[in-house]
């Protein structure tokens, strides 16, 4: 008997892996006549892409179910062990389907933006899209494992022990907790508020760098010299940090150089013109030079230009830069900075 008990378990679980491999031969099949018959419909390739897994599981579940059916188990509590396996099957089958369905509509309202759309906008929908995606999954998950645990009578006791001393295991659950949620709700306000965004350039504990990636509970920032830095996410609710771009990618800059009082400013202003003029870091926006200081050796002039983003910004300002020293060196080497020494000669 025990013989016979142990070859239908065995027998069960083998059937269920044959069902998901009779499946994935299947849909290799199904997938092809899909590619061949749906070439004029449109995001053929991404609804292929999306639903492909879920396709195979729903068909293998169904397989599973005619195959088991068809079969006399000799376990006795066999049709209780089928069902139960069907019905953990479907919970997944469902689970994993939205969890498909959402990333299938994150990815067409990303792609019917228009054209057109400014770069900070759609900057401004991946990131909202992106935390709403973790949310709904983060639910889901939770609501699947529920179905799971609720569809046996064990867990319903065990379920119902722990609602017998809900007062107390509230209140270890919510101290347990409350970075958790306090991350969580940071989460959400930051998909409401958006005061960080996808793409954003931000200064944040002294490092300069790019918002790479926005979760529920962390932000990772890309920086310049392609280290990560990875910020609990409630750092942007509660402290303070540098946005470069939050209403726009357009930024200032300033170069500063140190020149002899005998520079020619007018000429120096034109040669920064023509800097300006020869590279499209420039944006067109802002330009200009002014003596901003001035001790008892040298004065200090700034040059000032705009650039449409900090990347550009960065190496315009570089370029300047070395332009103008360039100038300086070539037509105005009086003008680089001196001490000048004045000595008295005694008459004999």
């Amino acid at each position: 008997m025990i013989d016979f008990l142990v070859y239908d378990k065995l027998l069960i679980f083998g059937l269920l892996i044959f069902s998901f491999l009779i499946g994935f031969i299947l849909i290799k099949g199904i997938s092809k006549i899909y590619t061949f018959i749906a070439k004029k419909i449109p995001l053929h390739n991404e609804i292929k892409k999306y639903f492909y897994f879920p396709s195979w599981f729903l068909i293998s579940i169904l397989i599973f179910s005619i195959a088991s059916s068809a079969i006399n188990f000799k376990l006795e509590n066999s049709d209780y062990i089928i069902t139960k396996t069907i019905q953990i099957l479907y919970v997944l089958f469902f689970g994993i389907l939205s969890i498909r369905t959402i990333s299938f509509l994150e990815y067409i309202l990303n792609e019917k933006q228009p054209k057109d759309i400014a770069d900070f906008h759609k900057r401004q929908l991946n990131t909202q899209l992106k935390i709403i995606k973790s949310i709904t999954t983060a639910i889901i998950s939770v609501i699947c494992m529920a179905l799971i645990f609720l569809s046996f009578s064990s867990l319903k006791s065990l379920g119902s022990t722990i609602l017998t001393s809900a007062g107390i295991i509230g209140i270890i659950a919510g101290f347990a907790a409350q970075k958790t949620l306090n991350l969580l709700f940071a989460g959400i306000q930051i998909a409401i508020s958006q005061p960080i965004k996808i793409g954003d350039v931000l200064i944040v504990e002294g490092e300069w760098g790019t918002v790479e990636e926005i979760t529920l509970t962390y932000v990772v920032l890309k920086i310049w010299d392609l280290r990560r830095l990875v910020i609990p996410i409630n750092y942007f609710v509660e402290k303070s940090f540098q946005n470069w771009t939050k209403t726009s990618t357009q930024l200032l800059g300033t170069v500063y150089i140190y020149l002899d009082y005998s520079i020619d400013i007018e000429k120096l202003r034109k040669a920064l013109n023509d800097i300006l003029n020869s590279t499209p870091l420039w944006d067109k926006f802002a330009s200009g030079i002014q003596v901003t200081d001035a001790n008892d050796k040298t004065m200090q002039v700034r040059a000032l230009v705009s650039a449409k983003n900090s990347s550009d910004l960065w190496n315009l300002r570089c370029l300047v830069r070395e332009k103008l020293i360039e100038y300086i060196k070539n037509e105005a080497p009086q003008s680089l900075p001196k001490i000048r020494n004045i000595v008295y000669l005694e008459e004999k």
